[in-house]
C-alpha cells in the first residue's frame, strides 16, 4: 500500500481492536470472584471456559486463512467485532453455566478471527519491519489489560455489578469498528491460502518447533495475566480493587517490555531478546513462592510482565523472517499453538487451585518458561530442506 494516511489509519483500527480484544479477554478474570458468587463456578469451571473455546477457536483460526482470501482482512475484522459486540451484550445476562459456555463461544469466535488476522494484517502494511511495528501493536494487548482491569476493579470496589461491565465493553467494539476505512479502499498482498502451501508450512520442523515455542509462551503469560487478580483476592483477603492492581502491574510490566522491545530491536536482534527475555523470565518466575506480602507481589508482577512481554509477537515476527513462506497462513498457524496453551495453563491452575490451594498453581508458570527456553535452544539447529539456511542468530 502507498496511501500513507490509509495505512495509519488501518495501523491505528489495528490498535484499537488490540485494545478491545485485551480488555473483553480480561474483564472475566477481573470479575470473576463476583460472578462466581452469583452463578456458582468453581475455579475448575472458571479455568474451564477459556480452554473449552480453545478449541473453538482452534479451528476458526484455520478456517480464517480462506474467509481473509476471500472478503479481505479488513471486512472479516470489522465482523469479527459486530460478533463480539454481540456477545459480550449478550453475556450481561447470563443466568447459568450453559449459557455462559455458549456467550463464551460466541465471543470467542470473534476473538479468534481478530488473534488470526490483526497480526498478519500488520505485516502485510510493514513487510519490511524488524519486528519493532509488531512489539507496537501487541503492546495495545497490555495497554487494554491495564485500562480495563483498573477501571473494572475501581467499578466493582464501588459496588457496581459486573453485568454494566460487559455492557460498556459491548459498546466499545461498536466504536472500533467505525475505525477501520471501507475494504474497498484498501489492497492487501493475496495470501496463499491452497492446501498443498498449507502442507508445506507444516512439512517443516522449524515450523512445529516455533508453534510449540509460541504455545509455551503463551501458557506462561496467561498463567499470571488470568489468575493474579483471583489470587490476590483469596490469598490477601482484599477488595477487587487490590486484585485489579495486581493485574494491572503486570499489564504495565507488558506495556514497559513491548515498547523497550520496539526499541532495542534496532540494535538486537529477534533471538536474542526472545532467548535473554525467556531466561530473565524464568529465574523470576521461581521466586513467587517466596513472596508474602502485596507490596513485594506487585513489584514481582511488573517485573514478570516486563521479561514475558516480547514472545508471542516477537516469535510471530521471528518465524516470518526465518521461514520463506506466506506469512499470513504461518502466523495464522503459530497463534493455533499459542491460543491452546494460553488456554491450558488457566483450566491447569484451576485444578491444581481447587485441591492444593491457588498458590499452589502457579508452578506451572516456570515449567512453561522452561519448556521455552528449551524449544528456542533447538529450533535454530533445525535444517530445512529445499530452503535458504538461515541464522537464528544473525539474521532478524
Amino acid at each position: 500500500m502507498e496511501n500513507t494516511s490509509l495505512v495509519k489509519r488501518i495501523d491505528r483500527a489495528a490498535f484499537a481492536s488490540m485494545f478491545l480484544y485485551a480488555s473483553a479477554a480480561n474483564a472475566l478474570p477481573i470479575c470473576y470472584v463476583m460472578i462466581s458468587r452469583d452463578l456458582g463456578f468453581s475455579l475448575t469451571q472458571a479455568g474451564l471456559l477459556g480452554f473449552i473455546t480453545s478449541f473453538e477457536q482452534f479451528f476458526v483460526m484455520i478456517f480464517s486463512c480462506f474467509v481473509a482470501a476471500r472478503f479481505g482482512k479488513i471486512k472479516v475484522l470489522k465482523t469479527a467485532l459486530l460478533i463480539i459486540g454481540v456477545g459480550l451484550f449478550a453475556f450481561s445476562f447470563t443466568g447459568s453455566y450453559t449459557t455462559t459456555i455458549a456467550l463464551m463461544l460466541l465471543i470467542g469466535l470473534g476473538n479468534a478471527l481478530i488473534e488470526a488476522l490483526i497480526t498478519p494484517l500488520v505485516e502485510d502494511l510493514h513487510p519490511q519491519d524488524s519486528g519493532s511495528r509488531m512489539n507496537l501493536l501487541h503492546a495495545f494487548w497490555p495497554i487494554g489489560v491495564l485500562v480495563s482491569v483498573l477501571l473494572i476493579g475501581e467499578l466493582l470496589s464501588r459496588g457496581i455489578s459486573w453485568r454494566y461491565m460487559f455492557v460498556g465493553l459491548a459498546a466499545g467494539a461498536l466504536l472500533v469498528y467505525f475505525f477501520y476505512p471501507s475494504s474497498r479502499k484498501v489492497t492487501l498482498p493475496v495470501s496463499r491460502t491452497d492446501f498443498s502451501h498449507m502442507g508445506e508450512i507444516l512439512s517443516k520442523p522449524r515450523f512445529w518447533f516455533l508453534g510449540f515455542a509460541l504455545f509455551f509462551a503463551g501458557a506462561s503469560e496467561v498463567a499470571f495475566a488470568f489468575w493474579s487478580a483471583s489470587y490476590i483476592q483469596i490469598h490477601f483477603q482484599t477488595l477487587p480493587r487490590a486484585g485489579a492492581l495486581g493485574a494491572a502491574i503486570f499489564a504495565l510490566g507488558m506495556v514497559t517490555g513491548r515498547m523497550g522491545s520496539a526499541r532495542l530491536l534496532k540494535w538486537i536482534l529477534l533471538k536474542q531478546l526472545i532467548f535473554g527475555s525467556a531466561l530473565l523470565a524464568l529465574a523470576g518466575s521461581l521466586t513467587f513462592f517466596w513472596i508474602n506480602d502485596l507490596p513485594t507481589l506487585y513489584i514481582f508482577m511488573f517485573f514478570m510482565g516486563l521479561t514475558i512481554a516480547c514472545y508471542w509477537p516477537s516469535i510471530q515476527s521471528y518465524a516470518a523472517r526465518v521461514m520463506p513462506v506466506d506469512p499470513t497462513v504461518l502466523m495464522i498457524f503459530l497463534s493455533c499453538f499459542g491460543i491452546p496453551g494460553a488456554s491450558l495453563s488457566p483450566l491447569l491452575m484451576g485444578i491444581i487451585g481447587d485441591h492444593f490451594g491457588l498458590r499452589t498453581s502457579f508452578v506451572v508458570a516456570p515449567v512453561f518458561l522452561l519448556l521455552l527456553v528449551l524449544t528456542m535452544s533447538i529450533e535454530g539447529r533445525i535444517k530445512e530442506k529445499n530452503s535458504e539456511s538461515v541464522s537464528a542468530w544473525t539474521r532478524s
